[in-house]
This record gives C-alpha cells, structure tokens and sequence, in this order.
C-alpha cells in the first residue's frame, strides 16, 4: 500500500465565518499593558479556543503577556512539552487523555475553588465524573463535542450516514477523509467493529480494529493533520465523506456553500470534552483568573458564537449571555438537554494500552498492517 500523504497548510484561518463576534470589549481596553508584563502566561491550546485579539485583550488588562502555541492532535499536545521548547501554564486536555498526562507530570490538581465561574458549567454536561484521576481533579471543562461521521449530502445519501461502515463503502474508495489522531481516532474503529468497550479492547477486538485499519488505508487518499487541513481538503472535493474531529469544521465548510452535514452513527460516536488543566509552573494566582474568566459568561458566549463550539454554558445561560438563536441552532448545546442524547455518545476515557494503539496506528499510516 502507498503511504497515506499529509498536506501541510496553514492552520490559523479556520472557522472565521462561524459569526460575527459579540460586540464589546470583554476586558478594560483602555488599559495598557507595558512594555514588560509583570506576568507571563502560556498556553497549548487548539484552533479556534483562543485567538490573538482575545488573549492579547485580556492580557492588557490584566499586565499579563498570554502566548498560545496551538495543536492539531492530542499526541501533539503530550508531545510538546517534552521538546524542551515550550514550558506550558496550561494544557487543553480531552478527558481520556488526562490521566495520561498527570502520570507524566504534566498537570496537577486543580483547586475548583479558585474558580466561582465554573458554576456556569452547564448541568447537561457530565464532566466531573471524566475529569478525576485518583481521587484528584485534574481539568475543567471549556469545549465539549462530537467526533461525528460527516458527508457532503450532494454525494453521499443520508441513508448511507447512520453507520460508521459507510467509510468502508467501496464506491467513496480515495474520497474518505481521516485525521492524524490516534487517541481520538481508534475508539470510533472499537465501535465501528463491535467492541463491547472501545477503551479496553479484547485481544480478538484489537485483531479485528487492525483488520479495519487495513482495509480502511485503501479508502483514503490525505490524512488530515488538523481542522484547517480537513476544511481545505473536503473544500477542494478531496474528500466527501469522513470521520469529523469537530463540527466546527462542517459549519466552516457550510458557509463557504458546501453542502456538508454531519451524523450520529447507530454505533455510537465518540465525544470529547476539552479541558483546561494545569501544570505544575502554572499553578499561580493569574493563571487561576485567566482561567476563571474563560468560564465567564461574556467569554464562553464569544467563543461559541464566533467558532461555532459548544463551549460549556446551557442554552438558558447562552441566550442571557446575548447567545443568538442561530448561533445556537448550529451546536449541540440544545440537543444537550434532550432525553436520550446522551445515550448516544461515548466520552472518551483512558485506554487500555495507548502505546500498541499509537504502533497499530502508525503502521496504518505507513501501509504497513
């Protein structure tokens, strides 16, 4: 098999069109930050979560200089800070990934108490039970979502889109679209393949996601490395159909006229909530503030406006927060509340061994399954 190709292209022009942004400055613009900030702030953090304009308005008024060094995969983000080159304050974790990322000293326990606005958490999102490890808060919750299938409906049947098997279909062979994402991506092959638990595969269920993989690699022509990438590879009719990293990225594509939605599959489809999580230089008081205006109301209604997330606020608090109806129709923050809807997803967990996952996945990369 040949190797799958990555196209590198930019990663910052992502999901602009998701609305205009709620007008007025979140934070004193009147106040200027000097030359040398008394503060510092990193973060990693993903497209969309935090734009320039916004941190830069924050950090003047607060005399902090926040920096954002954005990533395009969880293996990325676990694996940047181990470069050497970047010292992180805080990590945008999912949360099957934290427990992977407090045993390697990465993040530390967070006092929930040095943040009042995580009160504004929606009730619908089930976060504190996925965001303990051993007995310790590890992340709060800034963005949750679907990893659903999506499809351009002009190609691809709606009655096609209630089954992950749909990838396999022979007739969309070279127009599948994957992106380059281990932790993320091998839960939806456990479901695809009938695993009773996609986070701890049996032996026979591991030899059947490694079948899958092989006979998915003939099916895609790009991995994406990103939500740019997907968007510009699914905009430019390389691809029609595929797994999703983010519905942000159907809703790009859906105001530049392309006919893309997004499903449900009956297997189930895997969700990821994202949290804030702090390592162990960014335990400090402004960190704690940034992190807690994050949660604000006014910031949580920008954000999710703007890049079309779901951020963590309930539709109640969305609309009191200058939420329009229409921002709201494109997420999943109403959907959050219906009986059932729950039902059909699968936050991620830790699982069971990420190191043969991460070598059955590289070797569906390279062909070599």
């Amino acid at each position: 098999m040949k190797k799958l190709l990555n196209e590198a292209v930019s990663r910052r022009t992502i999901l602009k069109a998701g609305g205009a942004a709620i007008a007025g400055s979140l934070f004193a613009p009147n106040i200027i930050r000097p030359a040398n900030a008394s503060e510092q702030i990193l973060l990693l953090t993903w497209e969309t979560y935090h734009d320039d304009d916004w941190i830069q308005e924050w950090g003047r008024a607060n005399d902090t200089e926040v920096r954002a060094v954005r990533i395009g995969s969880e293996d990325e983000l676990y694996s940047q800070p181990f470069s050497g080159a970047i010292q992180p304050d805080v990590l945008y974790v999912e949360t099957g990934s934290l427990s992977r990322f407090k045993g390697a000293g990465l993040i530390k326990k967070i006092d929930v108490s040095k943040l009042p606005n995580a009160s504004n958490i929606s009730s619908h999102l089930p976060w504190q039970k996925f965001t303990t490890v051993d007995g310790e808060l590890v992340g709060v919750p800034y963005n949750w979502g679907t990893q659903p299938l999506m499809y351009n409906a002009d190609v691809v049947p709606t009655a096609e889109t209630d089954t992950w098997a749909t990838l396999w279909n022979e007739k969309y062979k070279g127009k599948v679209n994957m992106f380059d994402d281990c932790t993320i991506s091998f839960p939806m092959i456990a479901l695809y393949v009938g695993a009773k638990d996609p986070f701890n595969l049996t032996e026979e269920e591991f030899g059947k996601c490694t079948d899958a993989l092989r006979a998915l690699h003939g099916q895609i022509r790009v991995i994406a490395r990103g939500f740019d990438d997907a968007s510009t590879i699914y905009a430019a009719d390389e691809a029609v159909i595929g797994y999703c990293q983010n519905v942000a990225v159907v809703t790009s594509l859906q105001a530049k006229g392309k006919n893309f939605k997004y499903s449900l599959p009956k297997e189930g489809t895997p969700t990821w909530i994202d949290c804030a999580s702090i390592s162990p230089q960014g335990d400090r008081p402004i960190v704690y503030k940034f992190l807690n205006d994050n949660l604000s109301t006014q910031w949580q209604s920008r954000f999710i406006t703007k890049s079309t997330n779901n951020g963590v606020l309930s539709a109640e608090s969305a609309r009191a927060a200058g939420l329009s109806e229409d921002a709201l129709k494109i997420t999943n923050i109403v959907d959050s509340a219906t009986p059932g809807f729950w039902d059909k997803l699968v936050v991620f967990q830790k699982p069971e061994d990420l190191e043969r996952r991460l070598q059955i996945w590289n070797d569906f990369k390279s062909g070599i399954l």
